[in-house]
């Protein structure tokens, strides 16, 4: 069977890490790319910064970079969802002890390299459905004992990659909306709605535009910031999990 081997499989999945890689560099390229004629906010008077910035974005430059960027973007996010299904699929393969597939799942990029706003704006709002290939930790222990190395880190990014599915259902469920007091972010919570429980009443106040102010509810500061930060890590997470696994395979093989 062609390609129906172990060893070709793994390449192809290293083959996929690759371009990802790849990838999310263009994004790192496209962003110093835009920086270098952005006005310096270190150079000027807050003011004068504001004044060059908002002439700055009317440019053809900028809407150039920016373009280039947000189809970086779009890329690395569809090539990062592709490689973790691969990867997700080639690992429970492996440990049910079944032929590798054919063909590995690829990145939904529209041929000739044509990459429309609407194509953007797809992956943007489906995140290329990086959330439903996020794999459970468990395939792994079926190549060695908890103690190897190789099998703790594909379980750790497993894990990580769980904490980053928690911060994006979660992210929204700290803000609630309050009646400002004039201070940064200060002022007074909107009592619960009659009948309702607080978290009902919260989502309630937060729909029906209540209140004239929306905030992080206080004292969950600390927990916001980490739910952000593992819900912008997916990406970077997608990969190391990839990389995790490839070198699982590898040394099963």
């Amino acid at each position: 069977m062609v390609g129906g081997q172990w060893p070709g499989a793994i390449e192809r999945l290293a083959r996929q890490l690759s371009q990802a890689e790849a990838a999310d560099r263009c994004v790192d390229e496209a962003k110093s790319a835009g920086s270098g004629q952005r006005p310096n906010r270190n150079d000027l008077a807050p003011a004068e910064y504001q004044r060059q910035l908002r002439a700055y974005v009317q440019t053809p430059q900028y809407k150039a970079a920016d373009r280039e960027l947000r189809v970086a973007v779009a890329l690395s996010k569809a090539h990062d969802a592709a490689l973790l299904r691969s990867a997700r699929k080639l690992l429970a393969r492996r440990a049910g002890g079944k032929w590798p597939p054919r063909r590995l799942p690829q990145p939904r990029i529209l041929p000739g390299g044509h990459v429309p706003q609407w194509w953007i704006n797809t992956i943007n709002t489906t995140y290329a459905g990086i959330w439903r290939a996020i794999p459970s930790p468990g395939p792994e222990l079926r190549f060695g004992g908890p103690d190897d190395p190789l099998v703790q880190e594909v379980a750790k990014q497993a894990r990580l990659l769980q904490a980053s599915r928690v911060g994006y259902r979660k992210r929204d469920s700290l803000y609630e909306a309050y009646i400002p007091d004039g201070t940064f972010y200060g002022g007074r919570s909107l009592p619960p709605i009659r009948g309702l429980s607080p978290e009902a009443s919260r989502r309630a106040n937060l729909l029906l535009g209540r209140g004239s102010g929306m905030r992080v509810q206080p004292g969950r500061d600390e927990e916001f910031d980490q739910l952000h930060t593992d819900y912008f890590a997916v990406w970077d997470r997608s990969r190391a999990y990839a990389a995790a696994v490839l070198a699982l395979l590898r040394a099963s093989t």
